[in-house]
C-alpha cells in the first residue's frame, strides 16, 4: 500500500498528499543501496499551470533506464492538462500533443523510450493545464527526472550513474538573473538554460551565448568555476552534479563518492531571507554541503546565519558579479537554519559511495511578470488591452492568497 513507484507509462493514482496543521517544509529523497536523488517540495498554492521539462542526454550502464516526467493532479474534480512530448514515449509520438483527464491526487507519467542503456532526451516537453467542460484550469506540480544516468565529459562517456528527481518551476516563476556556484567536492557541473522564448538575448558571464538546441535551451559545458546568467526573457536553469571520479571531480572527498544529481537553481529574483533544511543520513551518504549566494550590499553577508552562528568557512566575491558574494560549507547530519536579514539564493548537496543527493535549500515562487491582465469583454484579438472608457474586466495574479483586495 506504500508503494509509490511509477513502473509504467500512463495514469495512476499514486499521488502523495502532504498537511500539516502548522507550516512545515517537505522534501522527497529516493535512496537504496548506492543509489540516491532528492528534491524540495512546493507547497501546493505555489503551483502553476505551464511546465517544461528539463533533462539530460539520457546514458546509463544499465538497460531501463527512463528519462520521464509526470504531473500530479492536486486541486478537487477535473484536472485536464495536454502534454507535447519534444521525443518518443512509451505511447506518445514527439511533437503530438495529448489530452489526460485526472482526478485529485492522480499521476501522469511519460518514460522516453530507450534502446539498450540509451534513451531519448525529453528536455522541452511542454505540459499544461487547461479549462475542461467542467472546470477552469487548475494548478499541477510537476516533476523531471531520470531513473539511472550517467553524466561524464563527455556527457555520455559512461561511469557510474545514479538517479535524480526535481520538483519544476512553474513558468511563471522562472528568472532573468542567476548566479551560480560549483558544488562543493564535485565542483565540474553542467548547465542547462531553458528559455521562456527562443527570441530571449541570454548572456554566461557577459558573453551572448549562440547554439539554441531544440528552439528550448542551451547547454553550457562541465566546469568548475562560478558563472552569472544573464536574459532578457524568463529561464530555467538547472545544475547537474557530475559522475564519481569524472571529470576532475573529487576534490577533498573520497574518489569513489558522489555521482549524478540535478538541482533547478533560483534566480536572484526569487530570493529568501529563511530557510530550514535537512543533510539526510541514509542509505550511505556521509558528506553533506550548502552552498550560499547572499548580496553584497547593507548587511546581507554580516547578518547570514548557519544554525544561529557564524558559518567556519568565508564569503567569496563572485568573479563574475561583484555585488554578490557566495559561500560553499560542510554541514554535519540532521537539519540546519539558514537566515539573513538580506535574501539569498542556497543548495543542500551531499555524497556517499557512488550515491549523492542534491535540492533546491529553499525558494520564493513568485509570479515574477504576470500580475494583473485586462480582460476586454469585446475584444475578439488576443491583446490583452482595453480602451479608455470601456467596461473590462481583470485577472489578477497573486503570490500568496490575500485575505481581501482593494480596488482604488
Amino acid at each position: 500500500a506504500t508503494d509509490a513507484r511509477l513502473g509504467i507509462e500512463g495514469t495512476s493514482s499514486k499521488g502523495v498528499h502532504i498537511t500539516s496543521d502548522q507550516p512545515i517544509v517537505a522534501y522527497a529523497h529516493i535512496y537504496n543501496g548506492a543509489r540516491s536523488g532528492a528534491t524540495l517540495l512546493f507547497p501546493t498554492n505555489t503551483l502553476g499551470k505551464e511546465y517544461y521539462s528539463l533533462n539530460m542526454s539520457q546514458n546509463s550502464q544499465q538497460a531501463y533506464s527512463y528519462c520521464y516526467f509526470y504531473a500530479v493532479a492536486t486541486d478537487t474534480g477535473t484536472t485536464t492538462i495536454q502534454v507535447t512530448p519534444i521525443a518518443n514515449t512509451q505511447t506518445m509520438i514527439a511533437g503530438q500533443t495529448y489530452t489526460y483527464n485526472l482526478t485529485q491526487g492522480q499521476v501522469f507519467n511519460a518514460l522516453g523510450q530507450i534502446a539498450g542503456n540509451s534513451g531519448v532526451d525529453l528536455t522541452g516537453s511542454k505540459i499544461v493545464s487547461i479549462a475542461s467542460g467542467t472546470g477552469n484550469c487548475k494548478p499541477i506540480a510537476f516533476f523531471s527526472g531520470s531513473g539511472k544516468i550517467n553524466l561524464n565529459c563527455p556527457v555520455n562517456g559512461g561511469g557510474s550513474a545514479d538517479n535524480y528527481i526535481v520538483q519544476s518551476f512553474p513558468k511563471t516563476a522562472w528568472g532573468k538573473n542567476y548566479l551560480t556556484v560549483p558544488t562543493a567536492g564535485m565542483p565540474f557541473n553542467y548547465f542547462r538554460i531553458a528559455v521562456s522564448d527562443p527570441t530571449a538575448v541570454v548572456k554566461l558571464n557577459g558573453v551572448t551565448l549562440g547554439g539554441l538546441i531544440n528552439n528550448f535551451y542551451y547547454q553550457i559545458a562541465a566546469t568548475n568555476q562560478p558563472n552569472y546568467i544573464q536574459s532578457d526573457k524568463p529561464v530555467m536553469v538547472a545544475q547537474y552534479i557530475t559522475t564519481s571520479g569524472a571529470c576532475g571531480n573529487n576534490v577533498g572527498i573520497p574518489a569513489n563518492e558522489g555521482d549524478p544529481e540535478v538541482i533547478y537553481l533560483s534566480s536572484i529574483e526569487q530570493n529568501i531571507s529563511r530557510v530550514l533544511l535537512y543533510s539526510t543520513p541514509h542509505s550511505a551518504i556521509n558528506e553533506h554541503f550548502i552552498s550560499v549566494m547572499v548580496p553584497n550590499g547593507g548587511t546581507g553577508v554580516s547578518s547570514f546565519r548557519l544554525d544561529g552562528t557564524v558559518p567556519s568557512s568565508p564569503f567569496v566575491v563572485h568573479p563574475q558579479n561583484n555585488n554578490y558574494s557566495y559561500l560553499q560549507q560542510a554541514v554535519t547530519v540532521g537539519t540546519h537554519t539558514l537566515q539573513s536579514d538580506s535574501g539569498f539564493n542556497a543548495s543542500a548537496y551531499g555524497y556517499g559511495n557512488v550515491e549523492s543527493y542534491g535540492y533546491n535549500a529553499g525558494t520564493n515562487i513568485k509570479d515574477l511578470f504576470t500580475f494583473i491582465t485586462p480582460i476586454n469583454p469585446l475584444n475578439i484579438s488576443t491583446n490583452v488591452t482595453a480602451c479608455t472608457g470601456t467596461p473590462f474586466y481583470f485577472s489578477v495574479t497573486l503570490p500568496k492568497h490575500p485575505d481581501s483586495l482593494t480596488y482604488l
